[in-house]
């Protein structure tokens, strides 16, 4: 006779999914700062090796060259030290929930928000563009409040779609290492932004590996975000101006968000003195901080709401395997 597991075993038998949500928890009391985490040598190993191959004077095909050697080098060696890494050791869902943990950025984004919304309603500009310049790569001195609330408003959006969606999707996909190897993917994009035109050509590679790690999790966040009250013109607005923004799943997001709320993103924004077009997406209603915490409320109600079906989901494909 087939002895019934105990309720511990069985819990256990679940580790995948408690490893998330212990990681969701751990990230939520004890977010990692910025300055502390791992990720920052990450950032500086990149900067570095842009500093030492990418030369402004190149041809442009040189650069993107460098700039694909350098995304292949710096990612397939973590990504091989991480794998051959997880065959030593004792715990495997302790190692994805500590690499979960240390992918997920979102709640300090969430908090510096907030922040910058109380320095806005204090109207201390002079404060609210130094604050949003820790979370941005464009230049803020120059922003109006509306600048700075439109701003925040886009940086809210992606930090929830880069910074907790995409990394539960892939870790759904492949476990801890493929949620860190995204959140990897993230960060050097952020170090080579190809809007800025040092990095033109040199961030072009990880551009396009971006937009294909982020597509299906930003654009299945932008339909979630859509869903509910003004789902039509929300859904217009993702297939009129969300193939407009870019390659990737940020136009449907912004495009989504924009009409739901009816808040007008996108524009012209600064990249190293220089004035970037932009196309315009969303509604007409200019964002003020109010929005900012409108925005912040929403958008965390439709991560748990995404929380709960992936775990849902999990649960029942344990069961099926």
């Amino acid at each position: 006779m087939t002895e019934l597991p105990t309720p511990l075993e069985a819990l256990l038998g679940y580790s995948t999914l408690l490893a998330m949500w212990g990681a969701l928890l751990l990230h939520w009391f004890f977010p990692i700062p910025r300055e502390f985490n791992p990720l920052s040598l990450w950032r500086q190993v990149a900067t570095a090796i842009a500093e030492k191959v990418n030369h402004a004077d190149d041809p442009p095909s040189q650069q993107r060259l460098a700039g694909g050697l350098s995304l292949a080098i710096m990612w397939l060696t973590l990504a091989t030290l991480l794998i051959a890494l997880q065959q030593i050791v004792w715990v495997p869902w302790l190692f994805d929930l500590l690499l979960l943990w240390l992918s997920l950025s979102w709640k300090p984004l969430t908090d510096t928000v907030l922040e910058l919304e109380a320095t806005l309603l204090r109207q201390d500009k002079p404060g609210a563009r130094t604050l949003l310049a820790k979370s941005i790569n464009r230049d803020t001195q120059s922003l109006s409040p509306v600048g700075i609330a439109k701003a925040g408003c886009e940086t809210l959006l992606m930090g929830y779609s880069r910074g907790l969606i995409g990394i539960l999707f892939w870790y759904a996909i492949g476990g801890g290492i493929a949620a860190f190897l995204y959140t990897l993917i993230v960060q050097l994009a952020r170090c080579w932004p190809t809007r800025r035109g040092d990095y033109a050509q040199f961030g072009l590679a990880t551009s396009v590996f971006l937009s294909v790690v982020d597509a299906v999790p930003a654009r299945l966040f932008a339909l979630l975000i859509a869903m509910g009250h003004r789902f039509e013109p929300s859904v217009t607005a993702i297939r009129e101006q969300g193939r407009s923004w870019s390659a990737n799943g940020a136009g449907w997001i912004l495009a989504a968000s924009g009409a739901k709320f009816q808040l007008a993103l996108g524009g012209p924004a600064i990249y190293d003195d220089e004035k970037i077009s932009r196309p315009r997406i969303g509604g007409e209603i200019a964002p003020s901080p109010l929005h900012l915490a409108l925005l912040n409320q929403q958008l965390r109600q439709k991560a748990l709401l995404w929380i709960l079906t992936q775990s849902f989901l999990m649960w029942f494909a344990h069961g099926l395997l």
